[in-house]
């Protein structure tokens, strides 16, 4: 493991990046105390396109699922705005009840 002031490590830093490619470890000191350490990033295995566009597929159709078969959003729409219509009138009347106590 290498300990390097931040100020040295601007000027090699190129070098102190291959070292921490080969494996090694290198601290960062601000006044000798340590600041960071770089270390190499993990190796990560990018999912394949196929795998991504059947997790997408898997996603569709279990919204699908929930959402029904041949429900389009005009339909939602509707029956939102009838919900809604309806949470109003409740409201409303109940406004007028208690105006009238």
């Amino acid at each position: 493991m290498q300990t390097v002031p931040i100020h040295q490590a601007k000027s090699q830093l190129s070098e102190l990046i291959r070292a921490v490619e080969q494996g090694e470890e290198v601290v960062l000191t601000r006044h000798g105390k340590r600041v960071i350490r770089l270390i190499r990033e993990p190796e990560t295995e990018q999912p394949s396109i196929e795998a991504r566009r059947q997790a997408i597929v898997q996603e569709l159709q279990a919204l699908r699922a929930k959402v029904g078969p041949g429900r389009g959003f005009d339909e939602f729409w509707s029956e939102h705005k009838r919900e809604l219509a309806e949470r109003v009138d409740g409201w409303l009347d109940a406004k007028a009840s208690d105006a009238g106590r």
